[in-house]
């Protein structure tokens, strides 16, 4: 395998990293808000610099996390591993935290938004059971310790964008190597809630 690119747009800051070819690995995190779709092209142009044409492999983190920012993260690793004949493969969020938190047993957190956080319980560095839904208050009476992005200001171990795609390109290198690639679908806590927007009413007739 060539170079490997990472993309972990879970959250309101993405993150890159890339794997060149000697080893060696770089990252960048940038704060973009909901203007993912804006941001994150030019960026991987800007970490791949001359390693791009060396590019054979992509990973992507795949949710829970911010929507918008999920689906635009999705979109552009498929659409380069597809338009290079490239593999690609899914990490999600909570294999990525469990990753960088290490052996142990964790409760993983991730923000949800709506002032709650997506969870899945972490036994020895991998995910386990299902996802649920906690408030910060509930979080904070946690009897397991928590990792995650936002667990260090409930006392936990913080694993922000940066740590989660330094897990993922791990857990992504790995499958890539072993020819074992997930379907990059959506993970979601929830359903989005999207509406349709209301057409105004149409002009009065003579």
């Amino acid at each position: 395998m060539n170079v490997i690119l990472a993309i972990d747009t879970a959250s309101s800051a993405f993150a890159l990293a890339v794997r060149t070819a000697d080893g060696g690995v770089r990252t960048l995190v940038r704060e973009c808000g909901r203007d993912h779709s804006q941001m994150l092209i030019p960026a991987i142009a800007e970490i791949l610099g001359d390693d791009g044409g060396e590019l054979g492999g992509i990973v992507v983190v795949r949710g829970p996390g911010a929507y918008a920012g999920i689906r635009v993260g999705l979109a552009t690793a498929s659409a380069l591993a597809l338009g290079r004949a490239i593999p690609l493969a899914g990490v999600t969020t909570f294999e990525a935290i469990a990753r960088a938190a290490g052996a142990g047993h964790w409760l993983g957190i991730h923000p949800a938004g709506r002032g709650t956080f997506a969870t899945q319980q972490i036994l020895d560095g991998g995910p386990a059971g299902s996802l649920a839904s906690a408030t910060t208050d509930e979080l904070e009476l946690s009897a397991i310790p928590l990792a995650g992005e936002g667990a260090g200001a409930l006392g936990g171990k913080e694993v922000g964008p940066e740590s989660r795609v330094l897990s993922a390109i791990e857990i992504g290198e790995e499958r890539l190597r072993e020819g074992f690639y997930t379907t990059p679908d959506a993970v979601y806590l929830r359903e989005p809630n999207i509406t349709t927007p209301r057409r105004p009413p149409a002009p009065p007739t003579m």
